[in-house]
């Protein structure tokens, strides 16, 4: 059932499922309908009986009874006048109606004693014992026991459908002398039943077959449209591009086939232009008939970004080695004179004769000196060689040594908390001076981002096969932008950076095969995670 469910078309799945779910509204509705109805015709009938039962008991004589019980005469006057009664019972209501009184006395068997009985009865007859079923047997004790009106359930024996009252007649003492029974011929219930059941399926056959139509020209409405889209969907997974959708006026879904058919102009000239690369590229040229196909389309892609991504890592790798030569030979010539200058003023700065103005200025002059000199160093540090020398680094050890450190610069700039968590013994493969000097940089840039004091924190722990630095502060934090353009030569945040204190932390990681990943928030924070390999014995 399953598989064939799924070898439908999408229409004729909502079809089935959309009728099949009506069907089953309609069929629980209307068997519930039936169930209550049938149910108030039972009530209503008993509710009946046991009210004329309880209504005649008041009018039939306990001593008329003991006493035809007693003598089992039809002639005596007490029996005639219990003949007479019964009859009137059945004459003033419903010729389905029966009646009769039975003794409280009845063998073993389950048969009962049926004293005085209407003359409606055909084939039992007064004075003797007839047989009963066990549900007319079981309301005629609870009637004898618990002195009160009885009625059964629907039920059916020799004689018939039936539903009997039970009406128990007490003497004087309180003794029940006898039992009035009333008993309604329930054959009736039945043929309305029947015409229930007949009406209630031709109003079902007829909501079955009119929601039937219904769905099916309300679907054909709704899902003709999506049978074209997945149409047009099957066309292009097999490469046909020129595929147009139009459409019925008017649809809903008409801005659907408008994104449809852009999609597939826009395939249309990815693949075109994917086939004119290829022998740009000087690649073997490519048909559009083989592009076709998204598995050699995907591939071609994956082709062409690999080697985009391989050119810019060789530009950057060119631009770099060029900015390295540049900087070592610029720094070189520099560095010299700087060198007699500073020595100059130093030995200026020595001697006692300087006013206190002037000595100010020496003074100025060598600090601007040191910082040029710290800014050649850093243009020299991108000359350097890449030295492939690594060792086992114990990863906690260097964070606290690192945040000793940097803790008495965080003391003295501002009010800034520093904290360290080091998870479990960790060793990581790299150059410990190279490591200690990112690490310092990093460390440092994070507290003059906090201008107004907070917390910077420096976590060690292990992930996968890596070692991670990840520090945190509470600063300034960065835009997208700013993240974009972060670690690129001569771009920095800082009014007197250079921008090439973290261009060499990002130089030194790679050189440890490792990585630097940043996420920052404007005006919460920023974090710095670097990943370097564990070191493996």
């Amino acid at each position: 059932m399953k598989k064939w469910i799924r070898h439908l078309s999408l229409y004729k799945q909502v079809l089935f499922f959309s009728f099949f779910i009506t069907f089953v509204v309609v069929f629980m509705i209307s068997t519930i309908s039936f169930a209550l109805q049938a149910k108030k015709d039972i009530e209503q009938l008993a509710d009946r009986v046991e009210g004329l039962s309880m209504l005649w008991t008041a009018v039939v004589s306990p001593e008329d009874v003991e006493e035809t019980i007693s003598l089992k005469d039809p002639n005596e006057p007490a029996a005639k006048r219990l003949q007479q009664q019964v009859n009137v019972i059945n004459e003033r209501n419903s010729s389905f109606l029966h009646s009769g009184i039975v003794s409280t006395s009845f063998k073993g068997n389950g048969e009962i004693y049926a004293t005085v009985v209407s003359n409606s009865y055909e084939g039992l007859k007064p004075f003797s014992f007839y047989k009963s079923v066990d549900i007319h047997m079981n309301a005629l004790k609870k009637a004898i026991e618990e002195k009160k009106v009885v009625s059964t359930k629907v039920y059916t024996d020799d004689f018939g459908t039936w539903l009997s009252a039970f009406a128990p007649i007490q003497n004087e003492k309180g003794n029940v002398v006898g039992v009035l029974v009333i008993d309604a011929d329930a054959s009736f219930i039945k043929k309305s039943q029947l015409e229930t059941i007949l009406y209630l399926t031709v109003v079902f056959v007829i909501t079955i077959v009119v929601v039937f139509f219904t769905l099916k020209y309300v679907l054909n409405n709704v899902m003709e449209p999506v049978d074209e889209i997945l149409y047009g969907l099957h066309e292009v997974s097999v490469g046909n591009f020129n595929i147009h959708l139009s459409g019925k006026r008017n649809s809903s879904l008409e801005p659907l086939y408008e994104r449809f058919n852009f999609m597939t102009q826009q395939l249309a000239i990815l693949f075109e232009r994917l086939s004119i690369s290829s022998p740009i590229n000087g690649k073997q040229a490519v048909s559009e008939e083989q592009l076709h196909t998204f598995e050699v389309a995907i591939g071609k892609m994956d082709t062409i970004i690999k080697e985009t991504k391989l050119l810019k890592e060789l530009q950057r790798a060119e631009k770099m080695n060029a900015i390295g030569q540049l900087a070592a030979s610029v720094a070189h010539e520099i560095r010299n004179p700087m060198t007699v200058v500073k020595g100059f003023l130093q030995i200026f700065l020595s001697k006692d004769g300087l006013s206190e103005e002037e000595h100010m200025y020496v003074k100025l002059m060598l600090e601007e000196m040191n910082r040029a000199e710290k800014i050649i160093n850093e243009y020299l540090s991108l000359a350097k060689p890449d030295l492939e020398f690594s060792e086992k680094v114990h990863a906690g050890e260097l964070a606290h040594k690192v945040m000793d450190l940097m803790n008495s610069y965080a003391l003295m700039s501002k009010s800034i908390g520093m904290q360290t968590k080091v998870v479990g013994d960790i060793y990581i493969k790299g150059n410990v001076s190279e490591l200690k000097q990112v690490l310092i940089n990093i460390l440092k840039n994070g507290i003059e981002a906090m201008k107004d004091g907070g917390t910077l924190s420096l976590t060690v722990r292990e992930e996968g096969h890596n070692g991670i630095f990840e520090i945190f502060d509470t600063g300034i934090g960065m835009s997208d932008d700013e993240l974009q353009r972060l670690g690129t030569a001569f771009y920095s945040l800082k009014e007197k950076g250079t921008g090439m204190g973290l261009m060499v932390c990002y130089q030194i990681i790679e050189r440890m095969r490792g990585s630097i990943e940043v996420e920052s928030q404007k005006g919460i924070g920023t974090t710095f995670r670097i990943i370097l390999p564990l070191y493996r014995e």
